[in-house]
């Protein structure tokens, strides 16, 4: 009896899942259903970057542009999600902020003036 009860209410789930999904799938599109989903294609264009550039050096590197990719789609998020009103997608995207801050603050002050992170010369190695 009771695995036919929750036989019932996972079908239930699944179904009403299904009808969310369709429902946002479908719906209007919106400024900021636009805004999200170019915050969203902005972080996440940070790995093509990222393997682009260690194809080209032929060595893995995580390259300046990685980190300003990260602020900029960090905090394009976190201007949704405040919008949309989730605190797991607020706090998702608030702190890591910091640390993308922090990685940009290292490399500035370890780089030489003309160079930058991921490209020869940029550790401070002459190549």
């Amino acid at each position: 009896m009771l695995a036919i009860k929750v036989a019932k209410c996972e079908k239930r789930a699944l179904s009403h899942f299904l009808h969310n999904l369709w429902n946002n799938l479908t719906g209007e599109i919106t400024f900021w259903t636009i805004f999200g989903l170019i915050a969203n294609g902005l972080f996440a264009s940070r790995f093509i970057v990222q393997w682009y550039v260690s194809e080209k050096l032929k060595k893995s590197v995580i390259p300046v542009q990685f980190w300003w990719l990260s602020i900029a789609g960090s905090v394009m998020m976190l201007v949704y999600a405040i919008y949309i009103g989730k605190i797991p997608l607020i706090l998702g995207f608030l702190f890591p902020c910091i640390i993308y801050v922090r990685n940009l603050m290292l490399i500035r002050r370890h780089e030489k003036p003309d160079t930058l992170a991921g490209e020869p010369g940029g550790d401070g190695s002459a190549k």
